[in-house]
């Protein structure tokens, strides 16, 4: 959750509309293993491109209390891969309460949102429901850190794709200079992943050809054949913990535009050992109007 700049003061019928902050961003990424595979000769790497347009209104509540309603357009295309593409829309209300005065203060912030995810592929589409809390200080002029934690829920329309997650994570955030941020994160989540495997693949693991705790394991687990990356593919949920690790270097071109370049990994392992890695490099363009 990024930090929330406080509402100025104003009056009259129009002052909401003065008080909206719209923003819009594009990012180009590469990912290795988009199709989160465990048997390393099948997995899929792509490129993805992802558009975001988003709005939020603050309100001050008190001179400490600031209320802060925000909604979010978002859209996802890959391109070799036109399954996995989708469009999400998302609605949040935060809650931010900074103790203190001056820069350095703590700053606390609790969210709730909801949304509905309009995936190409029926069997992904459904509500999602979050909430999140984070915990920011200031430690230098120049360094931010954070602490956080958030649950998710998607409610798909198959089992395969529902969701229950729940993370936590620290992030940090160096103000190089006007123009140079540093920013890195590590989090640790538990819960639902949904992953791929190629037909021949899943066949041999759920006919015991993997051994019984392979076999045990998958076949009680949701899945089902949705051809996101070939013919026959599947899609199975498992539950499993991630490791998530992030570092960006972003550029202020003006006070409105911002470039940023972010290298991320995620390290998925399920409840029996099977490991799924991925990584992946982005570029995005960010504007605030």
């Amino acid at each position: 959750m990024a930090g929330i700049a406080q509402a100025q003061e104003s009056s009259g019928p129009g002052a909401w509309i003065e008080s909206l902050h719209l923003s819009a961003s594009g990012t180009a990424s590469w990912v290795e293993n988009l199709s989160r595979t465990s048997y390393e000769p099948t997995r899929k790497d792509a490129a993805t491109y992802d558009f975001t347009l988003s709005g939020s209104l603050p309100r001050q509540l008190a001179p400490s209390v600031l209320l802060v309603g925000s909604g979010e357009l978002s859209s996802l295309l890959v391109g070799d891969y036109s399954l996995d593409n989708h469009f999400a829309a998302t609605g949040r209300i935060a809650l931010q309460k900074k103790f203190g005065l001056g820069p350095q203060a703590w700053v606390l912030q609790g969210s709730v949102g909801g949304g509905y995810k309009a995936a190409r592929l029926d069997a992904d589409r459904g509500w999602t429901t979050e909430a999140g809390v984070q915990l920011a200080k200031r430690v230098l002029p120049n360094l931010r850190l954070a602490a956080s934690g958030r649950w998710l829920e998607h409610n798909a329309a198959s089992a395969t794709f529902d969701l229950n997650q729940h993370s936590f994570g620290l992030e940090a955030q160096w103000d190089i200079d006007e123009h140079w941020t540093l920013s890195g994160s590590a989090t640790r989540l538990k819960g639902d992943i949904v992953a791929s495997a190629a037909w021949f693949v899943w066949q041999q693991a759920i006919t015991g050809g993997f051994g019984p705790t392979v076999f045990n394991y998958y076949t009680s687990r949701p899945w089902s054949v949705t051809n996101l990356y070939g013919d026959g593919w599947v899609s199975y949920n498992v539950a499993a913990d991630v490791d998530l690790r992030s570092l960006s270097l972003a550029y202020a071109v003006s006070y409105h535009t911002s470039l940023e370049l972010r290298k991320s990994a995620a390290y998925v392992v399920n409840r029996i050992g099977v490991a799924y890695p991925t990584t992946s490099w982005a570029l995005s363009l960010a504007h605030r109007f």
